[in-house]
């Protein structure tokens, strides 16, 4: 007797890479891309109707085995519990000829009602909750990923890269395919590999760069390097990223006047060692005084950016501006 095949996939929570990684490997298995995407039927959040998706669902795959349907959070429009029961007895009635994937961009709670239609269904449904890693946790999806990509990353390395990325696999990702070229693939990645080639990835972009130009008063390698970011980044989240960098270096500052260590400073900031000799370095070079008033600078654009007085963009320029005016 052969294994019954999984019907209903749902697929739960915020880490949009891994949701997305998934449902690749399916569409992968439904045939090559062009007929794949001939059986492909998507619907977009808000917009289910039960009928729509029966006859979707329902419909005989084209030169391949099977129709891949994409709902996303399809409970949205499932409040009432006879639309629910009436989705639930559509689930159970599918063809095995159809792949329904159920996105839902949130982690369930083992009680709602599509949890347990899921666990009850005798091996018609597959269930996988898609947490964003954390921290330590972070650093295990990092090593894993690099051993699915054929690679290996050591332990600290792992951890400097977690440090630098925050929560955003998707961005990992690409960083780790880009260490492992760099290796080659001929042996593990390491903390120096990171720190050349990472150094200023994720949303704190290259602060400390950016920083170094501000403090040695050159406006010009630091309005070049604030353009350079706003490429890539978006100049709320770039605003911003910023305002945390200069509050770290506030704290490192204190920490130093205290007679702290850069050891000290990773310790009771709570952040990897690599950022914190960098941020231990620019604190020793920009008093308390100066980075209270950059600080303070900070937040009044803040609050004229909530008013519609100005674009973060326009406040980051204003900004570098202002703070590498010689004298």
């Amino acid at each position: 007797m052969t294994e019954q095949s999984p019907v209903v996939y749902l697929l739960h929570g915020e880490e949009e890479f891994g949701i997305a990684e998934t449902i690749a490997k399916l569409s992968e298995h439904i045939g090559d891309a062009s007929m794949a995407d001939l059986n492909t039927t998507r619907i977009e959040a808000g917009r289910l109707d039960i009928e729509e998706l029966r006859a979707n669902a329902n419909a005989a795959p084209f030169l391949t085995s099977h129709r891949l349907v994409i709902v996303e959070d399809a409970t949205r429009c499932l409040s009432v519990k006879e639309e629910q029961e009436k989705f639930c007895d559509l689930l159970d009635n599918l063809p095995e000829t159809t792949k329904l994937v159920l996105v839902q961009r949130k982690v369930l709670k083992d009680s709602h009602w599509l949890l347990k239609w899921a666990k009850g269904a005798d091996g018609r449904s597959f269930v996988k909750a898609f947490a964003i890693a954390k921290g330590g946790q972070m650093a295990n999806w990092i090593r894993a990923q690099a051993k699915r990509q054929g690679g290996e990353i050591t332990n600290q390395a792992a951890y400097l890269l977690a440090e630098m990325i925050g929560q955003d696999s998707r961005l990992a990702d690409g960083e780790i395919t880009k260490l492992l070229t760099y290796v080659n693939f001929q042996r593990p990645v390491d903390v120096d590999d990171v720190e050349n080639l990472s150094a200023f990835v994720g949303k704190q972009g290259d602060f400390f760069g950016l920083i170094d130009a501000i403090g040695a008063q050159n406006g010009r390698q630091a309005m070049d390097m604030l353009h350079s970011l706003l490429q890539d980044q978006d100049g709320m989240q770039l605003f911003f990223g910023l305002v945390g960098h200069f509050r770290l270096l506030l704290q490192a500052r204190e920490i130093l006047e205290n007679g702290g260590t850069e050891g000290e400073v990773a310790k009771q900031l709570g952040i990897h060692p690599f950022r914190a000799k960098k941020l231990f370095g620019q604190a020793r070079t920009l008093k308390m005084n100066v980075l209270e008033a950059i600080y303070r600078r900070l937040l009044e654009y803040d609050a004229g950016m909530k008013i519609g007085k100005f674009s973060a963009e326009l406040a980051l320029d204003e900004l570098v501006t202002k703070l590498t005016v010689a004298g």
